[in-house]
């Protein structure tokens, strides 16, 4: 096989590369080992804190890259940007919204390790690696609708959003992973793991759910890994098509990368980029 050039992988985690019951990442181990081989860079991009990514990459070394807070935060060889809100923007939206609503309202930027762990049922080493934010703030409360509204209101007139998650509503800002992903590949052409010319990049990402959309969209070669458990959802891509994996999590990722790798290997002038 032709050693290949100029790609990037670009992966969401939970659901994704990790399985969504045991977040083992073992099923894909032999697309990763693949990736090595040849040199191509993969990078995590997840709701994850850049604390608890650099936690799972010390232990397994998987990732060359790193962006937490979806997309709010970017490490990549120890070179960390943030493209989201300062902190102080988020706890003065918080504490406005706390003064504002009839419900108590915590974080997790300001709760310690023990409350985190309660409201998400995370070990508390974990819960303190979650806590570690930089540019977002899950929300430890119990709204009424008419809370939300008002949180709503007062985030966006401090310039951010507040999303509602799995679980959670967090404060956080404009960013995306979408976005993300740009400075990503201008940071890795910095430091030489990419040509310095982006029309000799392809990019392939992976994702699961809505929030990976504007990953999706922005990547040359987009990959939907369906949810474990129950529907595929629908993404907006802005009209592009993804490709779906036929498993879920990291079995379907392996079998994903696989392919794409077999295909670029054999015909690697034929890709067709859509930005």
């Amino acid at each position: 096989m032709q050693h290949l050039t100029g790609l990037v992988v670009f992966t969401d985690l939970d659901g994704t590369l990790l399985d969504h019951d045991d977040y083992s990442w073992d099923a894909a181990r032999p697309a990763i080992i693949r990736l090595r081989e040849n040199d191509i860079p993969l990078l995590a991009i997840s709701s994850k804190t850049l604390a608890e990514l650099r936690a799972l990459n010390t232990r397994h070394q998987l990732f060359a890259g790193l962006i937490g807070e979806n997309g709010g935060a970017i490490d990549i060889d120890g070179d960390v940007r943030q493209l989201g809100p300062p902190t102080g923007t988020i706890d003065a939206a918080r504490a406005q919204i706390a003064t504002s609503i009839s419900v108590p309202v915590a974080g997790f930027r300001t709760s310690t390790a023990a409350d985190i762990a309660r409201a998400t049922g995370l070990p508390v080493a974990d819960a303190a690696l979650a806590g570690q934010r930089n540019c977002s703030d899950p929300l430890i409360w119990q709204p009424a609708a008419d809370d939300i509204d008002i949180a709503r209101n007062i985030a966006r007139d401090c310039g951010l959003k507040l999303v509602k998650g799995g679980r959670f509503y967090t404060l956080c800002g404009e960013t995306d992973k979408g976005a993300a992903m740009q400075t990503a590949l201008t940071m890795l052409q910095e430091t030489g793991k990419l040509p310095q010319s982006r029309a000799a990049i392809t990019t392939i990402a992976l994702g699961d759910s809505p929030n990976d959309a504007g990953m999706l969209a922005h990547a040359d070669i987009a990959v939907q890994i369906p949810v474990k458990h129950g529907p595929v959802p629908q993404l907006d891509l802005g009209g592009k098509t993804a490709r779906l994996a036929p498993k879920p999590g990291p079995e379907g990722w392996n079998i994903m990368i696989n392919s794409i790798l077999d295909d670029l290997s054999q015909t690697p002038t034929s890709i067709t980029k859509a930005r």
